[in-house]
């Protein structure tokens, strides 16, 4: 495994501080206990959550995140069918991918979600492709969760697989030409006012006919607050998240491509509007961060939005 990237220990300093800071908490403690109205890995009772600022809405419709992965926690039984779009544009070329994706809750701590990827456009010089994707299956377990009367917490393990549906022989490809794997930890905390996050993963990647693209380390963290909301109407939030993603040098036929890999982190500011059904979620990106090995176009901007619709 390659050294941790100065950048990365920075941005999880930071994410450590975030939860410590006092404004994330809301009111005084109060001795009267009731049953949990949010999902919790333990029949014990709790201080109920009030319903007011970030939780105006159901758990379902609370804040998350637009671009990092797994906090994918719904209610047991209900389903969010979702459809995500972006566009990563750099020079001379740009990426532009359609994501429906299906996410249901199994139990109270386990959740399952599908996403079935179509490159729109893909550009690089004056090549072009389009076509599907990898798909992939995801399983996100709860394996803590607390409550009082301000805030919440919750920390979960997130493990995927993808299928090779994409092709590694377009220009540019559209998939990795064999299945990936990944495994990856998350921990959010909401308050009334606030909500953040911290969250770490690595995809192992693997070969098909002597090529094989550089595994990545996903370091990523975000901050949110309330703007507007009315209990059980709606939720009006800001978003900001930081995406660390750290890239090894791609082999093919075991020797190194030195014009792969690199260490790319992006600060994307979003908007988010839900109600007891419905969420929609639009941001912008830019690099401050942009360490590309060898010769390869740098990155200049993403466009990201997502529309979200709940079931059950």
């Amino acid at each position: 495994m390659p050294p941790i990237p100065k950048a990365k220990q920075f941005i999880t300093a930071i994410s450590f501080l975030i939860f410590l800071f006092p404004n994330f908490t809301y009111g005084k403690e109060t001795n009267d206990k009731t049953k949990a109205t949010t999902k919790t890995t333990t029949t014990a009772k709790t201080e109920e959550l009030p319903k007011i600022g970030n939780f105006a809405v159901p758990f379902s419709q609370q804040l998350g995140p637009l671009l990092s992965f797994g906090q994918n926690m719904i209610g047991k039984n209900q389903t969010q069918i979702s459809l995500f779009a972006d566009d990563f544009v750099g020079t001379e070329k740009h990426s532009a991918d359609i994501n429906p994706t299906i996410l249901y809750q199994i139990t109270d701590n386990l959740s399952v979600f599908f996403n079935f990827p179509i490159a729109a456009s893909y550009r690089q010089d004056n090549q072009h492709s389009s076509g599907l994707e990898d798909t992939l299956l995801q399983f996100e377990y709860a394996f803590y969760s607390k409550q009082n009367s301000r805030f919440s917490d919750q920390a979960t393990v997130v493990t995927n697989v993808s299928f090779p549906a994409g092709s590694a022989q377009k220009q540019p490809a559209t998939g990795f030409g064999s299945s990936t794997f990944f495994l990856g930890a998350t921990f959010s905390r909401t308050s009334v006012e606030w909500f953040g996050f911290t969250s770490d993963g690595i995809i192992q990647t693997t070969s098909h006919n002597g090529l094989k693209f550089g595994d990545e380390f996903l370091y990523q963290f975000g901050v949110g607050r309330n703007i507007s909301s009315v209990t059980s109407k709606y939720l009006f939030a800001g978003l900001v998240e930081i995406n660390g993603q750290y890239t090894q040098r791609s082999t093919i036929d075991g020797v190194t491509d030195p014009d792969s890999g690199g260490n790319v982190i992006y600060i994307t500011p979003s908007l988010w509007l839900s109600t007891q059904k419905l969420i929609v979620q639009l941001g912008a990106g830019f690099p401050v961060v942009q360490n590309l090995f060898g010769e390869q176009r740098g990155n200049h901007y993403l466009l990201v939005g997502s529309l979200t619709w709940t079931f059950g």
